[in-house]
């Protein structure tokens, strides 16, 4: 399996860091992943791809493992996620 992990400061309050949660899991259930979430980590499983993402105060960080079939869109799905990301969080500083 490949994976896309992802680490990210940001300056989110407890309560923004919520809504983004929020936010990523009805993301992940529109592409049909069962997702979990269990304080500040959500766990999800969809076709082709599972993971673990933790958004809490001053970081975000996670892994997504592609399946053989995601795999050949590796880059795209790394560029939509940064993107989304920025979108969210801000721009990454380092």
């Amino acid at each position: 399996m490949s994976t896309i992990t992802i680490q990210r400061d940001h300056d989110l309050a407890r309560s923004q860091c919520e809504d983004a949660l929020g936010d990523l899991t009805a993301y992940l259930e529109e592409l049909g992943a069962t997702v979990h979430k269990q304080k500040s980590i959500l766990t999800f499983q969809g076709r082709g791809f599972d993971g673990e993402v933790e958004i809490s105060p001053g970081v975000a960080k996670g892994r997504i493992k592609l399946g053989l079939l995601a795999r050949p869109f590796r880059k795209q799905l790394e560029s939509e996620i940064n993107r989304h990301l920025d979108a969210r969080l801000g721009p990454q500083t380092s």
